[in-house]
């Protein structure tokens, strides 16, 4: 398997060059999980902006102000109508020129956006606010409160959050309901797969929200002390998972790819193919990956 820019873009996301603030702001991004302009404050509701971020693309939309975005990344495919936003190329190598020529009234990023970046864009007088990544489902709604407080969006972003926590309740009731009638119930060991084959094989460590996703989901993460994303062939094997969950576009040539074909779950049916902006992006569709795989492991 060919590692695709997906996933080099969420290796990227998780890796040690998280953007790190000017001087003063650290401490504000540990609480806050997020660094703004001071230099080029946000002084009215924003509305026109650039999202350098898939994930912020997304809740921008769910926050209802899809129509403010002027740019977005190419990695950002989500919601459809994405599509005819014009595209300022990708992440940690967005065009800074195109961006400032849009003269956008706020531009919002992630941490792999750099702090020479983020400094070219506040020197351009432009507002701009950068969030990091999160390996809790509590940072995710973090991000929300935020833009709604931004965007003039406050009742809708509670909504959404108060949805999500409503939701994740009732999976996690109907779940442990069924776990209830187990005798000795012992949780699933889950193992998904983020890369495979001659590349090497990757997934998802303790500290990572695709972690968050599986716990939540009722599963033991085999994979969760692993270091760097990177998972050997021969742990794998040694773990044994009950379930094995694929990105949706990789999954038919997985269970066809040795040596993998010998692993239990791939004997046993137990390999699902999954949406992959589900598992990958910091959303409210999140919720949707959870209660997939949450009905899985609990109806097997």
């Amino acid at each position: 398997m060919k590692v695709s820019k997906y996933i080099i873009l969420l290796l990227l996301l998780f890796s040690s060059v998280y953007f790190t603030s000017c001087k003063g702001g650290d401490k504000d991004m540990k609480k806050n999980n997020y660094v703004i302009s001071t230099k080029s404050p946000i002084k009215s509701v924003p509305k026109t902006i650039v999202s350098v971020s898939p994930a912020i693309t997304s809740i921008l939309f769910d926050l209802e102000c899809g129509d403010r975005l002027i740019g977005r990344t190419e990695f950002c495919t989500y919601p459809p109508q994405v599509k005819n936003i014009r595209s300022i190329g990708g992440i940690n190598n967005a065009n800074l020129e195109m961006i400032i020529s849009m003269q956008p009234d706020l531009v919002i990023t992630s941490s792999i956006f750099t702090k020479k970046m983020f400094e070219t864009i506040e020197s351009s007088k432009i507002p701009i606010i950068s969030f990091k990544e999160t390996s809790e489902i509590e940072g995710m709604y973090n991000i929300i409160e935020v833009l709604g407080d931004i965007l003039d969006k406050k009742e809708k972003a509670a909504k959404i959050i108060s949805d999500c926590k409503t939701k994740l309740q009732e999976i996690k009731s109907k779940r442990e309901k069924k776990e209830s009638r187990q005798e000795n119930f012992i949780k699933p060991k889950v193992y998904y797969v983020i890369g495979y084959g001659q590349s090497g094989d990757y997934s998802a460590g303790k500290e990572t929200y695709i972690n968050e996703i599986i716990t939540l989901s009722g599963g033991d993460n085999i994979a969760k002390n692993s270091i760097n994303w990177s998972f050997s062939t021969e742990e794998l094997f040694a773990q044994q998972p009950d379930f094995i969950f694929v990105r949706r576009e990789d999954s038919a040539n997985f269970v066809k790819t040795y040596p993998y074909t010998n692993l239990s779950a791939v004997k046993n049916n137990k390999v699902f193919g999954i949406e992959s902006e589900l598992m990958d992006l910091q959303t409210p569709r999140s919720i949707k990956a959870i209660e997939f795989i949450s009905e899985i492991l609990s109806d097997q």
